[in-house]
Parts: C-alpha cells; structure tokens; sequence
C-alpha cells in the first residue's frame, strides 16, 4: 500500500489534465491531443513494476506474506482492440519476491499467472487516456529450496483489476503507469511432505498488489 497509493496520487493528475481545453487551438506539440484511436489492432503490451502480497493460504499453512516478501514483476499483455474503446486479450505474469519471515534465507521464491481479461479506454482518440480493466486465470507460486524437493501452490487468479492512463507518444506506442490488484485462492500444494498435488483445506482468498510503468504497441488495424 506504501507504493500504491503514491502510484495512485500521480495518476490523479493526469487523468485531471487529460480534459480537453476547448478554448486552446490544438496542435502536434500539445500535452493531451487528438490522434487516430486504434480499431481492429492487435495490441502488445510489456510491464514491469513493483509487486507484493498478503492473506492467508489456508489450513494451518501460514499466510502469504510469511512466505513472500515484497517483489519485482513482469507482464505480458496480447490483445485485440474490437472496437477503440474495448480490448479483449491474455495476460502473463512472472514474479520473484523476497523470502518471507518463515521461508529459507536461501529459497527462491517465484510467482506466475495466466488469464484472459477485458479493458475499456475512456479516450481513445486523445493523447491522454485512462483506461481500467478486469481479469481471472490461473496462479503459482514456488519456493525452489537449495536442497530437496520444491514447494509448490497452485490456484485461481478470481479476479484481477488494474487502472492506467496511456500516454501515446505516436499513433502506435503508448507509455502508462499503472496500479492493480488481484483477489486469489490457492487450491493446491505439493511439497516435501507430499508425493503429489493435495488439495488445501479451508482454502482463503489473498490479495496481490503492482505498481509499475507499461509500453503499449498497437499493429496493424486502423487509426
């Protein structure tokens, strides 16, 4: 929250100035401007930030955060724009965090999603436009140990929520910061102690927060 909320004060601004001034002439140079909205694009788009989690796992196993530290995170985003505002897509994630308060100094501990998600652009035919979207999939998380078998939780990403304001520095390539969350359920563990996947008992929801910087491609299509 210590990084996500100042994240969240810098996009204040500049969805604020992303109104259009009626009273200006606009020109190529102006901060928010007009540009060709992409349509029947495929989009790319590469992230890479800050990550973090918390809540507990389940059970008797001890919570997310005793496990996992705080993180870097990189994702991938491949996407078709249906129409300029609507995107519909899949996303990918790899992290790796620090070892929590009661894993191995000496662990790895690594982190995956996968999923498909849908996101709405509120200006698509400015410079400046904010956009939100929403996604489920697939989640992991390892602890690889220096020794012996790895530790291994497998479950739902539930639900996926991110916020950016694409700042488009050409027609096709647009920069965004961007904040996020994500509600998940491990369903699933194999460790030393098991010879095979076993299904958690009393499963809970967990929260994973981002905040980072993405680069947005678009090809083809039409503007």
């Amino acid at each position: 929250m210590k990084v996500i909320i100042p994240a969240l004060a810098l996009l204040v601004p500049v969805v604020a100035h992303a109104q259009p001034n009626e009273q200006s002439t606009e020109s190529s140079a102006d901060f928010d401007r007009h540009v060709g909205a992409p349509a029947n694009a495929f989009e790319l788009a590469v992230a890479t930030g800050y990550s973090q989690g918390g809540g507990k796992l389940g059970g008797s196993m001890p919570s997310l955060e005793d496990i996992a530290g705080a993180g870097g995170a990189i994702e991938v985003d491949a996407g078709y724009r249906v129409t300029p505002n609507l995107l519909l897509g899949a996303y990918g994630t790899f992290s790796k965090y620090a070892t929590g308060d009661l894993a191995a100094s000496n662990d790895d501990v690594l982190g995956a999603t996968a999923g498909i998600q849908a996101a709405w652009h509120f200006r698509p035919d400015r410079s400046v436009d904010p956009w939100v979207s929403l996604g489920t999939g697939w989640k992991g998380l390892w602890l690889d140990h220096d020794q012996g078998k790895a530790t291994s939780l497998q479950g739902l990403e539930l639900a996926r929520l991110q916020v950016g304001a694409d700042y488009r520095v050409s027609e096709d390539v647009a920069i965004s910061p961007v904040i996020g969350g994500s509600l998940g359920m491990f369903v699933s563990q194999d460790s030393a102690m098991t010879s095979d996947y076993t299904e958690i008992t009393d499963k809970k929801v967990n929260f994973t927060g981002f905040a980072g910087l993405a680069g947005r491609f678009d090809l083809a299509g039409k503007r």
